[in-house]
């Protein structure tokens, strides 16, 4: 039951983060004291950001807030799915293990065409990892933390 409680209450809390991250890109992208307007950003009055097909990495403000986003939209009916199979009493440990697999595709397919940014986590030390891992610093670290916990999980699973 705890499970289901701490799933709901994320489940809950993506909900709530989506309006926000549009609102930020929101403000990224039509930059007041510039006057700057990205072209082809979307619908923002009906909180309906462009589906991006290729993250821009190269700003990682924009790369993280938009890879957000797209986390949010898919991971909301992924912990629905996963809530049910707990609530129709499936084993827990098959359950959470299919749930971390089902985020591992959603983040793989999410941080696609990030080769710079691998390459880079190929020359940081292990504390600078480890402090990423632990105490992320603006939108780039969490960029890379994602992509630790990507490698993390197919150093766990994909050697099997």
């Amino acid at each position: 039951m705890s499970i289901i409680d701490k799933l709901t209450r994320y489940k809950l809390f993506l909900e709530e983060e989506r309006p926000n991250l549009v609102e930020e890109l929101f403000e990224y992208y039509h930059r007041e004291e510039t006057d700057e307007v990205i072209p082809g950003v979307g619908d923002f009055g009906k909180g309906n950001p462009k589906k991006v097909n290729f993250i821009r990495y190269d700003n990682p403000y924009e790369a993280y807030l938009t890879a957000q986003i797209q986390l949010d939209e898919a991971l909301i009916p992924i912990l629905n799915q996963h809530i049910s199979f707990l609530e129709d009493g499936e084993d827990v440990d098959l359950v959470l293990e299919s749930l971390e697999h089902s985020i591992y595709r959603v983040k793989k397919q999410v941080y696609t065409n990030v080769d710079d940014w691998e390459q880079l986590l190929n020359h940081l030390s292990e504390d600078r990892l480890e402090e990423i891992e632990n105490n992320p610093k603006g939108h780039g670290d969490l960029l890379l933390k994602e992509l630790i916990w990507i490698r993390n999980y197919e150093a766990k699973w994909m050697k099997k």
